[in-house]
């Protein structure tokens, strides 16, 4: 079988990947191009059917979302690419992750509903549906509806009802979710590092992202407004 290789950047964002699969994990892809290797993070839920697509030795096309994430305890950052098999499920997904708090892991973690499903739950304002995500509680849901409601109607009806991502069951340290969440709001690790030092000696008994969040926001001095 002949192997054609393409690697499309549209002017520094990387929007199209194809190649060869070379081994999938549970939450991401490596791909062969020309000779190079790259890493392609990946709702849980494609694993198995790319799986089955390296065994029939067939490249593989993914419609990327390209970002810059940090290291939680260094200044480093790393170019990532999240890559979907749908345009319109990358698309989603760009929304999705516009919504203050939501960073890419946690969006792609909370992915265990169908796109057209979430779609449906933000344009019809219901909040209990959204919980149902793993990591969104009442207030996240609510931002949610409250910045995404009307930009998503396309979604809501798609034909397709399939999740992108499956329960893996494995819960996920809120600190990791700050590191995360702060660093696609702009703050650089070392800012992270004493945000979240004194919000634990504020209050040593936070439990939740959700909760870490409103300390900091708290000993910010900025004033909630309603």
């Amino acid at each position: 079988m002949s192997h054609q290789s393409c690697l499309k950047n549209g002017g520094k964002l990387i929007q199209k990947i194809c190649g060869k699969i070379d081994s999938v994990g549970e939450e991401s892809i490596s791909l062969e191009l020309g000779g190079l290797f790259y890493e392609v993070l990946i709702p849980s839920g494609l694993a198995e059917p790319l799986k089955h697509q390296a065994k029939e030795d067939r490249p593989v096309t993914l419609y990327t979302y390209h970002y810059i994430e940090s290291s939680g305890n260094a200044s480093n950052l790393y170019p990532r690419l999240v890559g979907f098999t749908v345009p319109a499920d990358r698309e989603f997904f760009k929304l999705f992750t516009t919504v203050s708090g939501v960073g890419v892991r946690k969006a792609l973690r909370c992915l265990t509903l169908s796109v057209r499903d979430i779609a449906r739950a933000i344009e019809e304002k219901d909040g209990a549906q959204l919980r149902l995500l793993p990591g969104i509680g009442p207030r996240m849901a609510e931002k949610i509806i409250a910045q995404l409601s009307g930009k998503v109607t396309r979604f809501a009806l798609s034909r397709n009802d399939r999740p992108l991502s499956v329960s893996s069951g494995k819960k996920v340290s809120y600190e990791d979710e700050i590191y995360e969440v702060l660093g696609q709001l702009g703050y650089k690790p070392a800012e992270v590092d004493g945000m979240v030092k004194k919000a634990m000696e504020a209050k040593p008994d936070i439990k939740s992202t959700e909760e870490m969040m409103a300390v900091i926001f708290s000993l910010s001095g900025a004033k909630a407004t309603t």
